[in-house]
């Protein structure tokens, strides 16, 4: 009740700040921005197949959904590859009324060949002494308000850059017999992987980004953002759904989603300070009832992190508890043998180092994600270098080294990626 009452309050709140703006002072401008890049991949990994699919709550929490295929199984023989990682456009329009309210919008287009929506993120903006709302759909308080290391990472962004481009994630359990088992009774996983084909497979795996649990990423959202005093800030977001533009017919997996936060930036001479301090909350709904045999926990997680940076020197960090977001719980037969599922606690930490040098930008990072699992834990550990260099203004070439081990149980899948870049924005 309370959750429905703040988004509530928020329009509102909205509605009035609208109808005591003036007329504007002059007419809204618009800016017209974009990138596009190209890569070369190198890839060397243990685990070449696997099943190709989409995840609710990115690599943090672990359901995907409970009805339908595990996804498109595929497999990947060829150590090289070019791509085309990112090309997008963003429209921005900016406006300003006599009463000093700002006002506008910001509409990003995605124009690469294998984007499935046209557009990305869109969302209006009002802006003043009181904060910043906006309204749309865009990234909410739980990613915005947060620092880490990942901030630091330069290139395709290291452990928070393309590694899901072209990496497969450690094997994990796979019953091939599942009698009683139905795929609407199936819960499936992040770290869904090889497996012979038909099979219906039960895998968990750790986290492999820096993605809070319950990250809504551009779901319709409301957000409030307030000034910065004195370095400090604070922000809220609420989401009704995981639904997008007017795509409201069908209910998700989750509803009511929360995501507040604090965060400090100060400058003192050469050093600069941030830090942060982000919640992200929600339910699930009936989509992902696996009742009677198991349940599903809600989503309830925390993080904080921070950024230290003097001259051309930066060292970031971060720490988050997704505790038992997510967490399910399955007791069924398979293979004539009773089988108890836990996927159990989940957190991950990170840390980078970067460095600038005129045109030059270096950076070094490492993360490690871990899932509690029956007396073992899941683990993800990732080390990137980066390096970037500005060509001109507008255009960058940069590499990449990706280091990865991902363990399940008794079994480490490996992976071994260079990357090589070019981006031109204007």
């Amino acid at each position: 009740m309370k959750k429905g009452l703040l988004g509530t309050t928020a329009l509102v709140g909205a509605s009035v700040i609208l109808a005591a703006a003036a007329q504007a002072a002059e007419a809204p401008t618009w800016k017209l921005s974009g990138n596009a890049n190209f890569q070369l991949y190198w890839v060397d990994q243990d685990n070449t197949s696997g099943y190709i699919k989409t995840t609710v709550f990115e690599a943090s929490v672990p359901v995907d959904s409970t009805s339908g295929p595990k996804g498109t199984y595929t497999g990947q023989d060829h150590d090289w590859y070019f791509g085309v990682d990112e090309a997008e456009l963003q429209l921005n329009v900016s406006g300003a009324a006599d009463n000093g309210l700002n006002y506008g919008f910001k509409i990003e287009i995605n124009a690469n060949t294998t984007d499935g929506t046209v557009a990305d993120e869109a969302r209006l903006q009002l802006s003043g002494g009181w904060g910043t709302l906006q309204m749309g759909d865009e990234d909410g308080a739980e990613d915005i308000m947060n620092y880490g290391g990942e901030n630091l990472m330069g290139a395709t962004g290291g452990f928070d850059g393309d590694q899901d481009d072209y990496k497969f994630r450690a094997v994990g359990i796979a019953f091939t017999k599942v009698d009683t088992v139905t795929p609407s009774d199936f819960a499936y996983f992040a770290a869904v992987a090889r497996g012979a084909s038909g099979t219906k497979a039960d895998l968990l795996g750790a986290p492999s980004y820096p993605t809070i649990a319950g990250d809504t990423g551009d779901a319709t959202k409301v957000s409030y953002f307030s000034p910065r005093f004195s370095g400090f800030q604070v922000g809220a977001s609420i989401t009704p759904t995981p639904n997008t533009g007017d795509n409201f017919k069908e209910d998700g997996e989750w509803e009511n989603h929360i995501g507040v936060g604090a965060n400090y930036d100060n400058s003192f001479g050469d050093l600069r300070v941030r830090a942060s301090l982000v919640y992200s909350a929600a339910s699930w709904t009936d989509q992902v009832d696996l009742s009677p045999k198991g349940d599903i926990e809600d989503i309830s997680a925390w993080s904080v992190g921070g950024i230290v940076n003097y001259g051309p020197f930066s060292l970031g960090a971060n720490y988050t508890d997704n505790g038992d977001s997510g967490r399910v719980l399955l007791n069924f037969d398979a293979d004539d043998i009773n089988v108890t599922i836990d996927s159990g606690e989940s957190s991950y930490w990170d840390v980078a180092a970067g460095y600038e040098a005129g045109p030059m930008y270096f950076s070094a990072g490492y993360f490690l994600g871990t899932r509690e699992f029956r007396q073992f834990d899941a683990t993800y550990q990732h080390i990137a270098l980066t390096a970037d260099y500005t060509v001109a203004p507008g255009l960058g070439v940069y590499a990449e080294v990706n280091l990865i081990e991902d363990d399940f149980e008794f079994k480490s899948f490996d992976t071994t990626s260079f990357v090589l870049g070019a981006n031109i924005s204007f």
